[in-house]
């Protein structure tokens, strides 16, 4: 019988001197060997520099996935947040 993977979800802080403690949290977390580990993303892109910046670290620890809101972007910048991630 397989058993059931686990995942967490992350809020990109929204300070800059968070991302050391959510990194020292996703450390831990990794500990559990989620088959990922992901970063939400603002309401409206809100937080769309933060949440890539923050996936990118997180992808140096254990798998990542970051969210894109796709509401109220264009096929561009869609398009540009893809390839940065």
């Amino acid at each position: 019988m397989n058993q059931p993977e686990i995942s967490f979800e992350l809020f990109p802080p929204k300070r800059p001197d968070g991302i050391e403690a959510l990194l020292r949290v996703a450390d831990k977390l990794a500990g559990f060997d989620p088959a990922f580990i992901s970063v939400t993303y603002g309401a409206g892109g809100s937080s769309r520099e933060r949440t890539l910046g923050v996936t990118s670290a997180l992808a140096e620890i254990a798998p990542a996935a970051g969210h894109i809101t796709c509401v109220g972007a264009s096929c561009a910048e869609v398009d540009k947040v893809l390839e940065e991630y």
